[in-house]
């Protein structure tokens, strides 16, 4: 006999219930000073408790034609003016709901159902009730009174054409939803999500889209449609994550990972728990966080992972040790499970193991949790069997009996097997006989069961497949009729279209081609030339370069502006502009006929002049500063600069062997210099590169601003510059 059977249902799953999102108060009746409240609901409950029910208890105080009373934190919610806002004590409920204290929500929320301000404050209640406390916490509400309730509620909403509160039908639709699937009554599931399918298609609210998707995934699991449920989880799981929505986001990753779990998939299940103690971590909901612990270290244990499942668990018991009774039994009862289940040190695990089974036992007998208590002596008798101490597991067994009695036939029949077993260890084979015979009659009530369940699940497959397949009927048939209506209109109109169509495309085109080449002439005459200074640009130039070229060497001289980096920025775009215009004027008067200007980027122009007019290269770079010195003084701007020069032909000795419209790569070569410069000393800088004397031109051939770096590391390539001690860090020497 396995220790911890499968058919011995995992305890912490029975307070587990599915929540439907089932508060959704208009904005307009919140106060706002409990509108944090309200948004932080779900993920600071406990704040959520303090905050409202200081604002109830200050409401309460204040005095009217009646009297003071009028709603209080700590009575029965009765209000006594039929015009009060009932939205404050519906949050404060919602968030007793949230730590799972159904007591103190339920006395807030039975009032406010029995005697409702409206109609719309009666159906929030009722759909809190129905959607978020589970039914073993509302004896005096069953699952089939709330239904009736909230099907009585969707008449009065169908019937009332003035009501305009938006989506509460699908709300109760979705509450209905989940007490039907409780009950297994799968037609009215499927009817109610059917109903708020239809009710969503034209609107965008993403979050009953994930809701919706949510319950979908319930109701196709239990009638053992595994991957539709899968599928309609991890949509849920999407939309919940991209929305934000905690709460819903929580539960999809729960269902996942039970989903898994059961079918013995524990990475997967392992996973989504593990990304649900995540989700928890950023709120303030303990309860939420130690579930999720519970689930987490359940998982690590099938997983034989003994030890993390522990620590998780020890985690939990932090979290709730003096804050929820109920909570700390099931993490002691899932403790006793793991230290009975480790297989190393039996004798030291089984005794931690039978300390934590008791712990659970006093405690579920003190919360009058019968089920629980009734599960938690089962496991105690379990380890005495395991232990040979069949006169006490005897006893405890008994005990089991009397605490099941016909409610709990899971229970039942696991404990007729066990004291089959301990009467049979213990040699009364009399009594074991006995025993065997009701664990035989019961299993076999059990099995019927199951089987009438299974075939009402099977019913619902079939039905389920029946109503797509005429679904798909329907639609075929109906696609059919439009296709056959539509083809003799579509051939009327094709010839015509087409005939319009040509004529129309031959216009355009011969419209679109002419516009074309006007655009290309007017776009090639602006690239000529820079919108703001009108110099010439670098693209017309560079047909020109052989033209500027006529035997009598040239300086290219290729500046850096600074003041041009951030212009618009720091003196205004119309600022800007003036001063760019003037820039390009100043220059056109400066440089006259002797040197020609060419700008490369908004802020590098390349200056072309004869040598012969301006001597050396530290001349020509001294009178180009000078220009610019003046300039920026009369518009304040910044005065430094960088200039690189390279003399043409750069190799004397052959002086076609570089083309002129290559020089640009050299000039921005000796421009990386000077404003290497320029960036240490923080003034204006100049630097020269120039060949030595007889240089093979082959060395050339290639890219001149990788091989003019080698031409320096090699010595064949010199420097002049303004600041000769300052250190240039070459880049692809750098690298080397």
């Amino acid at each position: 006999m396995s220790f911890f059977p499968r058919t011995l249902l995992t305890s912490f799953l029975l307070i587990a219930h599915q929540h439907v999102v089932a508060i959704e108060l208009p904005s307009s009746l919140v106060p706002a000073s409990i509108m944090d409240s309200y948004e932080n609901r779900q993920t600071k409950p406990l704040t959520c408790i303090k905050d409202v029910t200081a604002f109830v208890d200050k409401v309460a105080a204040l005095p009217t034609a009646t009297g003071p009373q009028r709603m209080s934190s700590s009575k029965a919610f009765v209000p006594v003016n039929r015009t009060q806002n009932q939205a404050p004590l519906q949050l404060l409920a919602s968030c007793y709901i949230e730590v799972e204290n159904y007591e103190k929500a339920l006395s807030i929320l039975m009032p406010l159902l029995k005697t409702p301000n409206t109609a719309i404050d009666r159906m929030r209640s009722l759909n809190l009730i129905a959607g978020s406390i589970p039914s073993s916490e509302r004896p005096a509400l069953n699952n089939q009174t709330l239904i009736k309730m909230m099907q009585d509620a969707l008449v009065t909403i169908e019937q009332d054409k003035q009501f305009n509160f938006q989506h509460m039908g699908d709300l109760l639709n979705l509450s209905i939803t989940k007490l039907a699937l409780e009950t297994h009554q799968y037609q009215l599931a499927n009817k109610s999500l059917g109903i708020v399918k239809n009710n969503l298609k034209n609107t965008t609210n993403t979050k009953l889209f994930a809701w919706l998707a949510y319950y979908y995934g319930h109701y196709y699991y239990q009638i053992n449609q595994q991957q539709l449920a899968i599928g309609h989880f991890q949509t849920a799981n999407n939309l919940a994550d991209s929305a934000k929505l905690i709460k819903l986001s929580s539960l999809v990753k729960k269902s996942l990972a039970n989903l898994y779990q059961e079918n013995h998939r524990y990475t997967h299940a392992i996973s989504f728990a593990s990304q649900r103690v995540e989700v928890l971590l950023k709120t303030e909901n303990y309860v939420e966080q130690a579930d999720s612990l519970i689930r987490f270290a359940v998982l690590k244990r099938q997983n034989n992972e003994f030890n993390q499942a522990t620590i998780y668990l020890f985690n939990a018991i932090e979290l709730i040790e003096k804050k929820n009774k109920k909570l700390l039994a099931y993490t002691y009862l899932e403790l006793g499970r793991t230290y009975a289940s480790m297989p190393n040190d039996i004798e030291k695990n089984a005794v931690l193991a039978q300390k934590y089974l008791q712990n659970a036992r006093n405690l579920f007998k003190k919360l009058n949790r019968i089920e629980q208590q009734t599960e938690s002596v089962l496991l105690l008798a379990q380890l005495n069997i395991r232990n040979k101490n069949t006169g006490l597991a005897i006893l405890q067994l008994e005990r089991v009996l009397a605490l099941a009695k016909g409610d709990l036939p899971e229970l039942r029949v696991k404990a007729f097997e066990m004291l089959a077993l301990s009467y049979e260890l213990a040699g009364d084979h009399q009594q074991a006989n006995f025993y065997f015979k009701n664990f035989h009659t019961l299993q076999n009530a059990i099995k019927e069961k199951l089987f009438k369940l299974q075939q009402l699940k099977i019913n619902e497959q079939f039905q389920l497949i029946e109503q797509t397949q005429q679904q798909i009927q329907l639609e075929t048939k109906n696609n059919q009729l439009l296709l056959k209506n539509n083809r003799f209109e579509n051939i009327t109109y094709f010839v015509l279209i087409l005939l319009l169509l040509s004529i129309v495309v031959i216009t355009l085109f011969v419209r679109r081609t002419r516009e074309l080449k006007e655009s290309e002439y007017l776009a090639s005459q602006k690239l000529q030339f820079n919108p703001r200074t009108k110099l010439p640009s670098h693209q017309l130039q560079v047909q020109n370069y052989e033209y500027q070229y006529q035997g009598k060497p040239l300086f290219y001289a290729l500046v850096y502006l600074p003041f041009l980096n951030n212009l618009n920025a720091n003196k205004g775009l119309f600022n800007s502009e003036t001063i760019e215009i003037a820039l390009g004027n100043e220059l056109r008067e400066y440089c006259a006929d002797d040197t020609q200007v060419i700008q490369v980027r908004d802020n590098q122009l390349l200056f072309i002049s004869e040598q012969a007019d301006r001597g050396e290269a530290e001349r020509f770079a001294l009178d180009i500063e000078c220009f610019f010195k003046k300039f920026t003084h009369k518009y304040k701007l910044q005065s430094q600069i960088a200039s690189g020069i390279v003399a043409f032909p750069f190799l004397n000795n052959v002086s076609r062997a570089i083309a002129p419209e290559r020089m640009l790569n050299l000039t921005s070569l000796a421009l990386y210099g000077a404003c290497q410069i320029q960036e240490k000393t923080q003034q204006s800088s100049w630097l020269e590169l120039y060949a030595i004397e007889k240089i093979q031109p082959a060395f050339f051939d290639g890219d001149l601003w990788t091989l003019g770096q080698t031409g320096i590391d090699k010595g064949i390539v010199k420097i002049k510059s303004s600041h000769p001690t300052t250190t240039i860090n070459w880049p692809i020497l750098k690298r080397q």
